[in-house]
């Protein structure tokens, strides 16, 4: 929010962290103006815009309704182009490092964009949008990357524990009618 602090606040603008309470109160008071550039700067874009930021004409429901109407694939946000300036595709999107190794390893968003595709691709062809697929990895970059491809597909992630037990591992699968696994 450092860019469009002076914008918001006005004089009252010091910087993100000493301004943190003002924007939050901004933020409260005015939230079709704040989120709108809170989207923007995350390269939120949606499929079906929201009808607002915040509908708060149901009375029964007391937070009222955020982006209502609104359709996205967050993956989607996460991986496509963007005008955006800083997002580029020669920017870091997963940094990790391996257990028992010291290096830091870095995938750019071209890098990351094109092996989720590999498998979003091969996904598409073999399932249909809306078919529950599991996980039973370790926390990798190989389990982020087909994460991301099982969403960008249309499909719904079933997040299962590697230390599961299998009874446990059947159980998950039964319960969320999931018609394939990556292990």
């Amino acid at each position: 929010m450092e860019k469009h602090g002076s914008e918001l606040l006005g004089p009252l603008y010091m910087d993100p962290i000493i301004s943190f309470s003002l924007f939050h109160k901004f933020s409260v008071q005015h939230p079709e103006v704040y989120w709108s550039i809170v989207l923007k700067e995350l390269s939120i874009s949606f499929r079906e815009a929201p009808k607002c930021i915040l509908d708060r004409t149901d009375k029964s429901k007391r937070s009222g309704s955020w982006l209502p109407g609104a359709v996205l694939n967050i993956a989607e946000c996460y991986l496509l182009s963007t005008t955006y300036p800083r997002k580029k595709d020669d920017n870091p999107a997963i940094v990790w490092r391996a257990e028992g190794d010291s290096d830091i390893n870095i995938m750019t968003l071209k890098e990351v964009r094109k092996q989720v595709m590999l498998v979003a691709n091969v996904l598409d062809v073999m399932f249909s949008k809306g078919d529950a697929i599991a996980i039973d990895m370790q926390m990798t970059v190989t389990a982020v990357i087909i994460y991301l491809a099982i969403i960008l597909s249309g499909c719904i992630v079933v997040s299962i524990a590697d230390s599961f037990a299998a009874k446990e591992i059947a159980t998950r699968l039964l319960i969320s009618n999931a018609k394939a696994i990556f292990t």
